[in-house]
């Protein structure tokens, strides 16, 4: 036999042994291969440093029967290199607003009828007539009935661990629930994050949307910022000496034990209270009565005019 006779029976047999192939493929049912194949630990290793590299993430949340808000989770570990303009860009709270700044604030529950609600009303008639950014803990402090009645952009910062999320239909409001009316939440994450460590990155917050874009970028002076001490409770201390060191003015109002000492110029039982507000560097300024007309004036005095410090009585 020739070379080319052995060559063409040599690919008669190769495509009969093809056809045969081909048949029995399909015979055969069709199979879908369910084998999870085993996982790469490269990969998850780059998912588990991306999370931990996020610091911040927005969310759309809505409180019961009540208003959309925006709720930032922000990781605060490193503050120098945070992306704060970033984040006031996309919520669009970058063109430099005024800001009021609550410190200590608590709502009373014992005393729901206390008459603070008349100075909440000046507060957000000063604050609307300004377009000022009311700043406070995220929780009820009664300033929110008030806001939404003007309108006005109420942000509140809290701890994440410390903060409770509003439940449907709830037979009582818990103390450390977060209140409708929020238009803003930033809720701090990470470890060892309680109340009261959450006082520098609120100042940093009232400094940055007090700049803005446009004083940012073109020199102008910064928007005033004016800061409310209630001292409801004893972990706003960080906060106050915050608002020392950048040299921004702290209205005192009546209410607290630890305010109305100051107030009254009496003996002041916390030596660490005493101690922060005879700072020499402070600017305070003290409220004798809770009134409405007094705050709202207040309010915008200080926020039109660089304060200097108070003479001595």
């Amino acid at each position: 036999m020739s070379e080319q006779g052995e060559e063409q029976q040599g690919d008669e047999q190769l495509g009969d042994e093809q056809q045969e192939e081909q048949q029995q493929q399909d015979q055969q049912p069709f199979q879908i291969d369910t084998q999870i194949p085993p996982e790469d630990a490269n990969v998850f290793m780059t998912q588990q440093k991306l999370e931990q590299n996020q610091v911040w993430k927005c969310f759309d949340f809505l409180f019961p029967a009540g208003k959309l808000a925006k709720l930032i989770k922000v990781n605060y570990m490193q503050p120098k290199t945070f992306p704060m303009t970033e984040i006031l860009t996309k919520l669009k709270l970058d063109d430099g607003l005024p800001v009021v700044n609550f410190i200590g604030c608590r709502h009373n529950f014992d005393n729901p009828n206390s008459n603070r609600g008349k100075f909440y009303a000046g507060i957000a008639r000063a604050c609307h007539n300004t377009d000022a950014v009311i700043i406070d803990n995220g929780i009820t402090t009664g300033i929110e009935k008030f806001s939404l009645r003007r309108n006005c952009t109420l942000i509140g910062v809290a701890p994440e661990s410390v903060v409770s999320y509003p439940k449907l239909n709830p037979t009582k409001i818990e103390k450390n629930e977060l209140s409708n009316g929020h238009t803003h939440i930033f809720l701090i994450g990470g470890e060892h994050v309680d109340l009261g460590t959450e006082a520098l990155f609120k100042i940093n917050l009232c400094k940055a949307i007090a700049t803005g874009k446009i004083s940012k970028t073109q020199g102008r002076p910064r928007c005033k910022i004016v800061n409310i001490l209630f001292a409801d409770s004893n972990d706003c201390f960080d906060e106050i000496r915050e608002a020392i060191i950048n040299k921004l003015p702290i209205i005192v109002v009546r209410g607290s034990h630890l305010c109305n000492q100051f107030i009254d110029q009496e003996k002041i039982l916390d030596a660490e209270f005493e101690d922060i507000m005879t700072d020499k560097d402070g600017f305070f300024f003290p409220l004798k009565k809770l009134d409405s007309e007094v705050i709202a004036q207040m309010v915008h005095y200080l926020l039109t005019y660089t304060p200097s410090k108070p003479k001595q009585q």
